[in-house]
Parts: C-alpha cells; sequence; structure tokens
C-alpha cells in the first residue's frame, strides 16, 4: 500500500500544472527542511537494518536515543514533511492530496507498528510514556 500511495503522490507531482511562486512555497522549503533534518539521523540510526514494513526488527533494538529521545516515528513526520512540503513547494494540488493520503496511512502505520512493538518491548510502554508519536512531549 506504501509504495501504491507513492507511485501515486510521485505521478500527481510530475502530472499535475504548478502554481504561482509565493508564500507557500517558502512554507513548502521550510517543510522540507525539516524533513532532511529528522529523516538523515532516523535513517542512519537504523542502517542496513531499515525494513519498510512495521514488523519490529528484534536485531536493531528499541531506539530511545537521538532523534528517537523525543519523537517516537521521527523517520515517518519526516516522510509525511518532504511529501507536502515537496508538494506545497512546487503548488501542485494532486500532489497535495496524495500527501495528505501519506499522512493518514503513516498515521495509521504508526498505530500499528506500536501495537507490535508494545508485544516486542516491555519497555515500550514508559518509552511512549515519555515521549510524543510525532512531536516532543513537553513537560
Amino acid at each position: 500500500m506504501q509504495a501504491v500511495l507513492f507511485v501515486v503522490y510521485g505521478a500527481a507531482l510530475y502530472g499535475s500544472p504548478s502554481g504561482e511562486w509565493g508564500f507557500w512555497r517558502w512554507l513548502g522549503v521550510s517543510m522540507l527542511a525539516g524533513a532532511v533534518i529528522l529523516l538523515a539521523p532516523s535513517v542512519w540510526a537504523h542502517g542496513r537494518k531499515l525494513t519498510p514494513l512495521p514488523e519490529p526488527n528484534p536485531r536493531l533494538g528499541l531506539l530511545q536515543t537521538g532523534v528517537y529521545a523525543s519523537i517516537r516515528h521521527p523517520m515517518y513526520l519526516g516522510l509525511m514533511l518532504l511529501t507536502l512540503g515537496l508538494a506545497i513547494f512546487t503548488m501542485k494540488s494532486g500532489a497535495l492530496g496524495a500527501a495528505l493520503a501519506l499522512v493518514v496511512f503513516f498515521n495509521l502505520k504508526a498505530r500499528e507498528e506500536e501495537r507490535r512493538l508494545l508485544r516486542c518491548y516491555p519497555e515500550y510502554a514508559d518509552y511512549m510514556r515519555r515521549t510524543g508519536r510525532f512531536l516532543p512531549r513537553w513537560r
């Protein structure tokens, strides 16, 4: 499903006309920068053990350091920011619709992954109380 959504997103990004340059494009640039800031360290932390599946990888262990010390799903948030930011930057409404579908998908995927992580790692419940799913918890 994830691959299909990305193909639809790419087709919408490529196939729809661009809008005019304006304020919204700067918002898109900011979102793209945020995506890089989140994606780079989260992909690096997973290394070669990275998988698109929501199944926990016991060889990887429960990541709780770096960007994972504050956010449980920085990679999903980074992908959401990337797709939304690129759609906004290019001012393509079809791509924005597909990006919103990806936001819904990653939210559902994160919920399912968390159910599986709770079964795999007993300490995940405490980790959930300390961190936010997509945004840091403010104390």
